[in-house]
């Protein structure tokens, strides 16, 4: 942070952390001023414990330096080495963690593996906020199932307060039986969701059409384990079973660069300005390579099973974006004989 004399541009290494449980869960049950005065004192504790610490403060780890945990020890377990945290949700509580930085654009970026067997209303997360009142958002939300059914990942952008900009995903692999990276590339012309090096969205800045874009209040980084089952699993109709508890999730190998803004100053003109451009060039991407429309395409066509363009129920007039945002790509013919690219057959997720 800022508080300790860090530089603007950040770019941070392997994850260690923890902290939310129904507090932080998602921005609903704290208010936000009193959530971002919290974020705030932590910031500066940790600040004023480096210098007092002196040599040792070189020492800490990566979660202990940038991220800070409301769970207990009994919720958030740090391993021995300090580069894998393990969330926790039981009767008892839910758990998670903040970052004590906020960036307005960067990529962000973990890995996570998630809970196997039963996880069925259970809602596991990795994502950004800004903590205002009509707070910008970018999600990734696992949505637990029944045993022998795969987890759904839903993405969702909030901007302005506003949300409702859902899809939802089967995945190619199961995220329980390894560790997957989950990254967001955000940058001033779009936000892209990545699965493992494998576009799975994007969501192009549509300010021009009139729809608001995440472009002017910086986020910090959060991620929960938490009750969802009112609505995660078929709507609802599938509810949290305590007896399969507790339910863990672990995360390791967070990386993020970007622009950094202070808590205490709360400047953005550095982040939006023509300046750092080169910086998000590098640090993002921002376009799809040819390659990665493939990828998306795929994604879209195979894996896809909920996307809010389409929900004419909830939605009778289209939003405008949602044309420029398909991830049904124009292809030319040479490009769509390219099939290497085309991991499994979707029908393999059914295994698991």
């Amino acid at each position: 942070m800022e508080l300790c004399n860090r530089k603007q541009w950040r770019s941070v290494g392997v994850l260690e952390a923890a902290r939310p449980s129904q507090y932080l869960l998602r921005l609903r049950l704290v208010s936000l001023p009193l959530l971002a005065t919290l974020l705030l004192l932590a910031g500066i504790a940790d600040c004023t414990q480096e210098d007092t610490a002196g040599g040792r403060a070189k020492e800490q780890s990566t979660f202990r330096r940038y991220f800070w945990s409301t769970a207990d020890a009994d919720h958030y377990k740090l391993s021995e080495d300090g580069e894998v945290a393990e969330l926790v949700l039981d009767r008892i509580a839910a758990s998670g963690f903040a970052s004590h930085t906020r960036y307005l654009f960067g990529r962000i970026s973990i890995q996570m593996k998630l809970h196997p067997g039963d996880s069925a209303g259970t809602v596991t997360t990795f994502y950004t906020s800004s903590l205002s009142g009509k707070h910008d958002e970018l999600d990734f939300e696992f949505l637990g199932n029944e045993f022998g059914k795969p987890y759904v990942l839903q993405t969702n952008v909030y901007a302005a307060g506003v949300g409702d900009r859902e899809q939802r995903i089967k995945l190619w692999f199961d995220p329980t039986a390894d560790f997957h990276t989950y990254t967001i590339h955000w940058s001033k012309k779009s936000i892209i969701f990545m699965v493992d090096e494998t576009p799975i969205r994007i969501y192009k800045n549509n300010e021009d059409l009139g729809v608001p874009y995440p472009g002017q209040q910086p986020m910090s980084v959060f991620a929960s384990m938490w009750n969802g089952e009112d609505w995660a699993t078929q709507s609802g109709a599938i509810k949290l079973n305590w007896d399969k508890s507790p339910f863990k999730a672990s995360y390791r190998h967070y990386d993020v660069e970007g622009c950094e803004v202070p808590w205490y100053k709360g400047e953005v003109t550095p982040c939006i300005s023509r300046k750092s451009d080169a910086f998000l060039k590098k640090a993002t991407i921002q376009d799809l390579n040819d390659e990665q429309l493939i990828q998306l395409q795929w994604v879209t066509e195979n894996m896809l099973v909920y996307d809010y363009c389409a929900d004419v129920y909830r939605y009778p007039k289209p939003h405008p974006e949602c044309r420029r945002n398909s991830g049904i790509q124009d292809l030319s013919p040479d490009l769509e004989s390219i099939d290497a690219l085309f991991y499994l057959d979707p029908s393999d997720t059914s295994s698991w």
